[in-house]
């Protein structure tokens, strides 16, 4: 999958805060109080970029209020993503879902089905699976539960770390892995998605986000530019393509 994959940590209760209870009231989208970076007021004051990403997060609420797909993760599912990059730490690698996971037994225990997660009225006579679905979709969501379940058990079993290697190879493990943590201590569950954020084929070049690209994980772009990095290092060297 050549396609950025974002990691949300969300709670239940989040998902309806952030973004069902702003979908049935657009009004509500000016009542909550979105992250703001301090990072992020270096030019401008906290109130013009409060007011900046206030918008942007309205706009977003209102343009999938306009939609009428019939697939759950590219409606919904999508859109709880990017709704919670406006109120929370995200995370993102290149390419490493745990959608691409074949092991069966693997989604039965970790990843909930999302008939059990969301409001009836939001999935039923939609298409929906519990996996991604090309660019621009939500595919898994791990419980709080299985977010536990899944951190001690790849510290404490084999089988499991090499399944979560193979699929995260090198740093974008620790990626994941910082994911699954912040989602335990903030009893949260964790939401994937593809194509929230998008950085740019060249080093150091502002990415593309369709939330607040200041609160993405540090970590996760260290990692990006390190792998790009060495990518045109190999191919500087007639190593690589």
């Amino acid at each position: 999958m050549d396609f950025s994959v974002s990691y949300h940590p969300i709670s239940k209760t989040q998902m309806h805060t952030w973004y069902f209870d702003a979908f049935e009231d657009i009004g509500v989208c000016n009542t909550l109080k979105q992250r703001i970076s301090q990072r992020q007021c270096k030019e401008h004051t906290q109130e013009e970029v409060q007011a900046y990403y206030k918008n942007k997060y309205k706009t977003v609420i209102e343009h999938s209020r306009a939609l009428d797909y019939d697939n759950f993760n590219k409606w919904h599912a999508y859109f709880i993503a990017i709704s919670q990059g406006f109120f929370e730490t995200f995370f993102f690698v290149q390419g490493s879902a745990i959608s691409g996971i074949i092991d069966t037994q693997f989604h039965q225990t970790y990843v909930s089905d999302w008939t059990d997660i969301v409001p009836s009225a939001y999935i039923e006579n939609l298409h929906y699976t519990n996996k991604l679905q090309g660019a621009f979709s939500g595919g898994a969501y791990l419980s709080y539960e299985q977010v536990e379940k899944l951190l001690h058990d790849y510290k404490n079993d084999p089988a499991i770390k090499e399944i979560l290697e193979e699929q995260f190879p090198g740093k974008k493990i620790e990626v994941f892995v910082a994911a699954l943590q912040y989602a335990s201590q903030n009893h949260q569950g964790l939401l994937e998605a593809t194509k929230v954020i998008e950085q740019k084929p060249e080093l150091f070049e502002e990415p593309e986000c369709f939330s607040n690209v200041f609160n993405c994980d540090v970590t996760s772009a260290a990692v990006y530019t390190a792998e790009l990095a060495e990518h045109f290092e190999k191919i500087y060297k007639g190593t690589g393509a």
